[in-house]
């Protein structure tokens, strides 16, 4: 060992609890004074001689555990960063990092046929990026669901964030996330371990809050002027933000009583407005009342005196902050609840929990879209029971498969219900017979969930459906069963990983087998084969702007709209920029369609050849990455999307301005600026003939390359080969790495 290591203490502590061993009891077997003991094993650095008293003394006392880590310790690590040791995947992560060094010193002999060489290449690429994945041990599971759903009550349950102090009373009264009737979570929420109880706020940009306000002072100031407006549609930011800002700037709605006993309510923010002689008055006005030089407190902790009590307190301090009832806190953008040994049922892994803002319309918005794409993450779709599958459910899942082209059998995603009392019971089977008790009422609606999202196809076969009702069931269950998603996450790419050394020690292994090599180079050929004659771009299938007006048909409020004209096509919860990036990755995928089921069939007969049967776990690699280089041409294609028409769009001033004048001018606001969007994009045709530019290069690099590498001896080295290749450095850390 070196001189320090890095710290040990709580897999000392670990190991000892194990082997049920006491402090005394390992610093009289190690000769360490106990009180060092205590200080490593809460959080001290370890010399590298008291480590390895201790490690042997544990040994000695039992702990297979700590020999084990001791070898970890020790050991060099080249071609993979040192993972934790308590790291799920750590002897997966062993086996990449002994495969990776055999693939390189194959490599480095230079007589190896080539196609071996190009198999290695690709395999080496396989192997280091599930490796990349499985070393990051952060996850979250991110519950989505249209508002008034019962989310947040149904997450504060689940995770028994429940005041204990308040043990009667309705449960909404209980839970420390805010609930009520929808409209409540003023941001999204993410709950995370930490040293102890307490909130950290994220603030809004200065830009975001300011568009807020104006939101807000717009709104008041036409119900103020009395403006009409879309009919039965006023202009208005949602109930939770417009709660936050009135307590802000001291312009909430107040209530009172007449001396007769009758209720009455006054809204000082109308009562301001009307003293103003314009809406830029009526906005400096509201923005000096917010006082936003005195928010600058980032975090609130608290000091318990009881477990009990920290989540009193918590809940209260929630709420405080989700109303924008405390001078000093800035309005979040999004709020991290954190809680000590949170996801400790998970060990080895850092799992958060994520309650988003709820859904109020039918697009799929910005923020949701990145929890879908984001490879660590698993998304809870949640319906109410009686509406399971709700439509939210469905045009997320109809998503992930048409814009993302994800599998859903991996851990991905999963469907909650949420029943109330009673609901279960009343599902009836096909014969019309009731359920024998709630669990069989659940098996009655599962079935009936499942039937309504296969779509016919079975797309959806592989999606988990749960139940949980909040105030009933057990919910270490379902805890469990979400654990066990995100443990498909990695072992999905535990099994990508092993596939790919298996593949690679097969070449390495029988290279020097004629049959083999024989086999190897005939799958190049007709690989090449097939590219000779299917290397053109796929045609466009359609425009990336037939999502966005398709989005603005199906918006439900004409004033999420509004709002976003008045913020140049880039608001929270409706981007114009997302709209026509998730039109472009569902063009890609549309447009390949075609491309990628005729090489399915070059596959299929090269795997049914049985002269190509030595060959077969490199055909079926092909077959994996084939899935891999969809994905990347869609998303590339999203990307490039958004790059090509974010900028033009959002400097067009006058476009915008035509947008929000539209308002006041009767019904048909939506239609009329859908009018002049599409317009837009049928004059700027330079900007669509930009995109198939680079489409076609996204095209070549994304998916061509990659087969070409494949099939061609001369062709180039890849990219993410020849940057491995340049980023490969020997390196040892002196313990396991940390975080």
């Amino acid at each position: 060992m070196e001189s320090t290591i890095l710290p040990v203490g709580h897999y000392l502590a670990a190991f000892r609890g194990m082997i049920g061993a006491t402090q005394s009891q390992l610093a009289s077997a190690a000769g360490v004074d106990q009180s060092r003991v205590s200080r490593i094993e809460n959080g001290e650095p370890a010399t590298a001689g008291e480590a390895e008293r201790l490690l042997r003394a544990l040994r000695e006392l039992g702990s297979d555990e700590a020999a084990e880590y001791e070898t970890f310790v020790e050991s060099e690590w080249v071609q993979v960063e040192r993972p934790e040791f308590a790291n799920p995947q750590r002897k997966t992560l062993e086996v990449a990092e002994s495969q990776l060094r055999e693939i390189d010193s194959f490599l480095s002999t230079e007589d190896r046929p080539w196609p071996l060489k190009r198999q290695l290449e690709r395999q080496r690429d396989g192997i280091a990026n599930a490796a990349s994945y499985l070393l990051k041990t952060m996850h979250q599971i991110a519950f989505v669901g249209e508002v008034g759903v019962g989310k947040s009550t149904a997450i504060s349950v689940l995770y028994e964030l429940v005041d204990p102090t308040k043990a009667e009373g309705q449960l909404q009264d209980r839970v420390v996330l805010e609930t009520g009737g929808g409209r409540t979570t003023l941001c999204e929420v993410n709950i995370r371990r930490g040293p102890a109880f307490g909130i950290v706020i994220n603030p809004q940009s200065a830009d975001d809050f300011r568009n807020l306000v104006s939101d807000f002072c717009a709104a008041t100031w036409q119900n103020r002027a009395g403006a009409g407006g879309e009919s039965n549609d006023p202009v208005n930011v949602g109930e939770e933000v417009r709660r936050a800002l009135r307590n802000m700037s001291g312009l909430a709605i107040r209530r009172e009583r007449d001396s007769q006993g009758k209720s009455t309510s006054r809204d000082l923010a109308l009562e301001l407005a009307e003293t103003c002689e314009s809406e830029v008055e009526f906005r400096a006005r509201v923005i000096d009342g917010l006082r936003m030089e005195l928010r600058t407190r980032r975090e609130l902790w608290i000091e318990p005196r009881s477990a009990k009590s920290a989540y009193a307190q918590l809940r209260r301090l929630f709420s405080d902050v989700n109303n924008g009832r405390l001078a000093d806190v800035p309005m979040p953008a999004s709020i991290d609840l954190i809680v000590p040994d949170f996801g400790a049922d998970l060990p080895g892994l850092v799992v958060s929990a994520v309650d988003t803002k709820g859904l109020d319309e039918i697009a799929i918005r910005a923020d949701i879209d990145a929890r879908l794409k984001d490879t660590r993450t698993h998304v809870v779709l949640c319906s109410t029971f009686n509406q399971a599958p709700s439509n939210s459910v469905r045009l997320v899942l109809d998503h992930l498969r048409n814009a993302h082209g994800l599998r859903v059998d991996t851990g991905k995603v999963s469907v909650l219900a949420l029943p109330r009392d009673g609901e279960a019971m009343a599902v009836k089977d096909d014969s019309g017979a009731p359920p024998i008790d709630d669990e069989d009422g659940y098996a009655l609606k599962r079935d009936q969930i499942q039937r309504s999202i296969s779509g016919g196809d079975g797309s959806f076969a592989g999606v988990p459906i749960f139940f949980f009702n909040a105030k009933q069931d057990d919910p270490s269950t379902i805890r469990l069963r979400l654990s066990e998603q995100v443990r498909s996450l990695r072992e999905y790419y535990e099994s990508v990983l092993l596939d790919e050394c298996a593949a690679a020690s097969e070449v390495i292994h029988n290279h020097e087998t004629q049959a083999f090599a024989a086999a190897v180079q005939e799958v190049a050929d007709r690989l090449g084969h097939f590219l000779a004659a299917n290397d053109s771009p796929p045609p466009r299938v359609r425009q990336s702007s037939v999502e966005l007006v398709n989005a603005m048909r199906d918006i439900r409020y004409a004033s999420t709209i509004w709002s976003m004209s008045r913020r140049n096509g880039e608001a929270y919860n409706f981007s114009v920029s997302h709209q026509i990036g998730a039109g472009a990755a569902k063009d890609a995928l549309l447009r390949s369609k075609t491309w990628f089921v005729k090489l399915q069939g070059v596959l299929d007969s090269l795997k049914h050849d049985p002269g190509l049967a030595l060959a077969a776990k490199t055909i079926e690699q092909v077959e994996k990455s084939a899935a891999t280089w969809k994905r990347a041409f869609a998303e590339a294609a999203r990307t490039a999307s958004v790059e090509v028409y974010r900028g033009p769009l959002e400097a067009d001033e006058d476009l915008w301005t035509r947008c929000t004048t539209q308002w006041g001018l009767g019904p048909g606001f939506k239609v009329r600026v859908e009018n002049i969007l599409s317009s837009w994009f049928d004059e700027h045709t330079e900007l669509n003939e930009k995109l198939e530019e680079v489409m076609a290069s996204l095209w070549e690099g994304s998916v061509i390359r990659h087969l070409r590498r494949l099939s061609d001896e001369s062709a180039g080295e890849s990219q993410e080969s020849a940057t491995r290749s340049r980023a490969m450095r020997p390196r040892t850390l002196v313990g396991p790495a940390s975080g």
